[in-house]
């Protein structure tokens, strides 16, 4: 598993719909709106899962950026098995 923290910021009068977009994805938590940033978490079962979900945000209307605060990707079956050869 792995578990990823982003900030996304908005334009502000797109903040309440992309919140409620991102509530819509699978694997996807939103935690705090503070003004036009929204605070998410991302579990997903692989770092490029993670990072393919994250990547979608961009093509959202309103978005302005997408900060990666934090992942742990201790978990990942693509890394461990790499790591075995």
């Amino acid at each position: 598993m792995v578990i990823s923290s982003l900030v996304v910021e908005t334009f502000p009068e797109h903040t309440q719909n992309i919140k409620e977009h991102l509530q819509e994805i699978e694997g996807v938590e939103v935690h705090d709106v503070i003004e036009n940033k929204i605070a998410i978490t991302i579990e997903a079962e692989t770092v490029d899962r993670s990072h393919s979900i994250a990547n979608s945000f961009v093509a959202f209307e309103g978005v302005i950026n997408v900060n990666l605060i934090y992942a742990n990707f201790e978990d990942d079956p693509d890394i461990a098995r790499a790591a075995s050869k």
